[in-house]
């Protein structure tokens, strides 16, 4: 896509996510052979009809690519992604400190009293 070309891949795993379908590109099922050679054959008639498909297919691929899939993109994601990760494992944390805080909290005001008034077995 990035080279400008028109674009056939597979319709499963990350392609199926980079390409839309018919416009920035063409999703093909490895399992059915058929399928993908008359997928290839349309493009090409199409092109055959009317010139500026190939471009229009094309255009769309950059744009897609210029949209969603530069380095500066990816790296922006990647910096935000980090941020909210580490504020959650900031986060998290505290709840946990929190949360033990507050059992033993509990422990000492209730549970203390009622295990020192549990009869305990004297040896004889």
């Amino acid at each position: 896509m990035t080279c400008g070309l028109p674009t056939f891949a597979t319709c499963h795993g990350g392609p199926a996510e980079i390409i839309v379908h018919g416009k920035s590109g063409f999703h093909i099922d490895p399992y059915h052979g058929d399928h993908a050679a008359e997928l290839l054959v349309d493009f090409f008639d199409k092109c055959k009809q009317d010139p500026t498909h190939w471009d229009m297919i094309s255009m769309n691929g950059l744009k897609r690519i210029e949209e969603k899939y530069t380095w500066q993109i990816y790296s922006e994601r990647l910096l935000t992604l980090s941020g909210v990760y580490g504020f959650w494992k900031y986060v998290s944390n505290l709840e946990r400190r929190e949360t033990r805080r507050y059992l033993e909290m509990f422990y000492a005001l209730k549970y203390r009293k009622l295990a020192e008034s549990v009869p305990l077995l004297v040896e004889e």
